[in-house]
């Protein structure tokens, strides 16, 4: 198991700015962004009985993750920003929390061009949020979202998204760089998990030996049932048959080699670990 210790920051107006995990050489902390309140059918029903309760909706946590090395402060997906609705857009109060500007931040590493995880890149009147950062984003998410070709493809209840990524990544053209997998920078790792997006993508931090974090994006919405069912989708994923397959293969990973992982959508603060169980597996939440 992973080295980890912890550290909470109390905020009483949001239940936590952030939690930390130590990942060898790297410190790594959960920024709330904020919340939504989803109906219930955002989640695909699933094949027989989890237990699961009955509301008719549920709280969906947004995350961003801060991870700081000797040189370096970087960000993994930068919030919803201030077009979401009232209960989003903490992801600058709470770095200030821990002691850092926009301005501090070198590197931001995006899993995918929602606008949950990249409105936060500019402010409402779309100018850049991080004037020194260099973003990073999957090669087919830039195709998918930001090209004329694709955006003439969109159906017109979805323009609205294409708008907004176009908005976000508008001010950052002369510093995004795209990558499709592999080391993004020095024990940074990006892992494909494609289905949710057709880019989407989560990260691998590696601190040496059995230190390792995997931050799974938007693989999981909501680990209480699609542990115990992998299959189960969200209605957001582009792909659900993709998503079901990458989702699979990366809790046969972590379980396999107990590796600690958390998401943009685990109830904040998370980072824990899969146990197999069954033909699905448990979680157990560490911090």
């Amino acid at each position: 198991m992973s080295d980890t210790s912890t550290l909470k920051i109390e905020d009483t107006n949001d239940n936590y700015a952030s939690c930390a995990v130590e990942i060898g050489s790297f410190k790594v902390t959960a920024i709330h962004d904020g919340y939504f309140e989803l109906p219930i059918s955002f989640i695909a029903q699933p094949k027989g009985d989890l237990g699961l309760d009955t509301e008719s909706t549920f709280h969906l946590d947004v995350n961003a993750f801060l991870v700081q090395s000797a040189t370096h402060n970087l960000l993994i997906d930068a919030g919803s920003g201030g077009k979401m609705g009232p209960n989003v857009n903490r992801l600058v109060p709470n770095l200030a929390k821990n002691g850092l500007t926009p301005a501090d931040i070198d590197f931001i590493l995006c899993t995918h061009i929602h606008p949950d995880h990249t409105n936060g890149l500019i402010n409402t009147d779309n100018t850049p949020i991080f004037n020194n950062a260099q973003i990073f984003v999957h090669q087919t998410e830039i195709d998918y979202w930001l090209t004329d070709k694709q955006y003439a493809l969109a159906p017109a209840d979805l323009r609205c998204v294409y708008d907004w990524a176009r908005e976000a990544f508008a001010p950052y053209a002369g510093r995004t760089e795209a990558f499709t997998q592999g080391l993004i920078l020095p024990g940074i790792e990006a892992l494909p998990l494609f289905g949710h997006t057709p880019g989407h993508s989560g990260f691998q931090i590696d601190g040496g030996g059995n230190k390792q974090l995997i931050i799974w994006g938007d693989a999981v919405h909501r680990i209480a049932i699609q542990s115990r069912d992998p299959d189960i989708s969200a209605q957001a994923d582009v792909n659900q048959d993709d998503a079901r397959a990458s989702r699979r293969a990366l809790f046969d990973r972590v379980a396999t080699d107990d590796v600690l992982v958390t998401g943009m959508h685990m109830s904040f603060p998370s980072f824990g670990r899969l146990r197999r169980k069954g033909v699905g597996y448990d979680y157990f939440a560490e911090h």
